[in-house]
C-alpha cells in the first residue's frame, strides 16, 4: 500500500512538474512572440523616426531658403521705397502726369461728379476711391477726420499690397479721445503703423480728401466710414487737373507741417 501511495505521489509530482514546465514553455513562447512584436514596433518606430528626421532636414533647408528670400525681398522693398520717395522720382512722375493730362484733356473731362445717392445713377464715391487706390504707385494721402474700422478693413488688402511695393501712406485724422470714446471714429493708429503707414493727427480737421500719386484726387463730404461711403447722402468731385492738385497737395503739406510744429511746441 505504501508503495502504491508513493507511486501516486511520484506520479503527481511528475504531472505537476510537467504542467509547470508546459506553463513555463507557454509563457516563454508568449514572451518570445511579444518580444518579436515589440522588436517589429521598434523597427517601425525607428523607420518613422528616420523619415521624420529627413522631413525635418528638408523643412529646415526650405526654411533657410525662405528666410534668405524673405530678407532679399525686404531689402528690395526698402530699395524700392527709397526710389519711390526720391525727389527725382517725384519730378519724373510729375512730368509724366503733365504729359498725360495734356493728352487726355483733348478728349476727356478733367472732373467727375461723385455721389453716394444711388438713384442719381452717378459714379459712387467708394467705387471711385477703390479704383484710385488700386492704381496707386508711390503715394496715397488719406484725409478723413473720422475713420471707422469696418470701412478701413475693407481697404487694408489694397493698402498692404501698395506699401509692400514701396509706396508711402499718410493718413490724416482728428484723433480726439472724445471721438473715439463716443464712437464717431475709431483709433486706428496701431493698425496704420502695423501696415507701414503714418498717422497725422490734426484736431481741427474737417476736410475730406483722397489723393493718389499727386495726380488724382477726390474732394468730398464723405468720411472713411460706413455712413460716409454708404448710408449718408454724400457728394464729391474726382479731378486730375495738375494746377488744382498742386494747391491740394500744398494744403496737405501745410497740415503736415502744422502737426510737426505743434509736436515741437508740446515737447518744449
Amino acid at each position: 500500500m505504501s508503495d502504491y501511495l508513493a507511486g501516486l505521489a511520484f506520479l503527481s509530482l511528475v504531472i505537476i512538474g510537467m504542467t509547470f514546465i508546459q506553463l513555463k514553455d507557454d509563457r516563454y513562447k508568449r514572451l518570445q512572440k511579444e518580444n518579436i512584436n515589440l522588436n517589429t514596433i521598434i523597427l517601425n518606430l525607428r523607420a518613422d523616426l528616420h523619415d521624420h528626421k529627413k522631413e525635418i532636414d528638408r523643412l529646415e533647408r526650405n526654411s533657410t531658403i525662405l528666410l534668405k528670400y524673405k530678407r532679399r525681398s525686404e531689402a528690395l522693398e526698402e530699395e524700392l521705397k527709397s526710389i519711390k520717395t526720391a525727389q527725382d522720382y517725384f519730378s519724373l512722375k510729375r512730368l509724366e502726369q503733365l504729359e498725360n493730362f495734356i493728352e487726355a484733356s483733348r478728349t476727356e473731362s478733367n472732373f467727375i461728379f461723385l455721389t453716394t445717392f444711388n438713384p442719381t445713377r452717378l459714379l459712387g464715391i467708394e467705387k471711385k476711391l477703390n479704383q484710385l487706390l488700386k492704381k496707386a504707385e508711390y503715394e496715397i494721402l488719406i484725409v478723413s477726420p473720422w475713420i471707422k474700422r469696418q470701412t478701413w478693413d475693407g481697404l487694408k488688402g489694397i493698402l498692404n499690397k501698395f506699401i509692400r511695393s514701396g509706396g508711402t501712406l499718410k493718413v490724416f485724422m482728428r484723433g480726439c479721445e472724445s471721438d473715439f470714446s463716443t464712437g464717431i471714429g475709431d483709433d486706428l493708429r496701431r493698425e496704420i503703423s502695423d501696415l507701414g503707414g503714418e498717422t497725422v493727427l490734426v484736431k481741427q480737421l474737417h476736410a475730406k480728401l483722397y489723393i493718389v500719386d499727386r495726380k488724382e484726387a477726390i474732394i468730398t463730404s464723405a468720411n472713411l466710414t460706413k455712413g460716409g461711403m454708404e448710408d449718408n447722402y454724400e457728394a464729391g468731385i474726382w479731378l486730375n487737373d495738375p494746377l488744382i492738385l498742386g494747391d491740394i497737395c500744398s494744403f496737405v503739406e501745410d497740415l503736415y507741417r502744422e502737426r510737426l510744429t505743434q509736436n515741437q511746441l508740446n515737447n518744449n
